[in-house]
């Protein structure tokens, strides 16, 4: 693999970096909702069905809570860069539409094939 960008990278590494890919990280950060007394209910009710529908279809790969005290109150991966279809479909869950989440997306690439154990 030439390219400039990797110079100084071993060059036992990068054959293995020629299978990278792009993903786009989904943060959802805690909304003006997030501490309503409504917001688990929408949470478990609603929220994870969706992300479970998502994942279902191929279209988010990976989701996790984040567990420390923090304003990001999950991660998840989309297989996808296009950011305004991923805004549009981001949209469309129910913790971020009633102000429980709020999100933001940003481009990324990993390892294609990497799990988590």
């Amino acid at each position: 693999m030439e390219n400039p960008n990797f110079q100084f990278v071993p060059q036992d590494i990068l054959p293995q970096m020629a299978n990278m890919k792009p993903y786009t990280i989904l943060l959802l950060k805690k909304g003006p909702e997030f501490s309503s007394s409504e917001a688990q209910k929408i949470i478990q009710a609603e929220h994870l069905p969706h992300l479970f529908k998502l994942r279902a279809e191929g279209k988010m790969l990976l989701s996790m809570p984040v567990m420390d005290n923090t304003d990001v109150a999950a991660v998840g991966i989309y297989n996808s860069l296009d950011k305004a279809a991923l805004a549009k479909l981001t949209e469309t869950d129910p913790a971020v539409q009633k102000g429980v989440f709020t999100y933001e997306l940003l481009n990324s690439v990993g390892m294609k094939g990497d799990t988590l154990v």
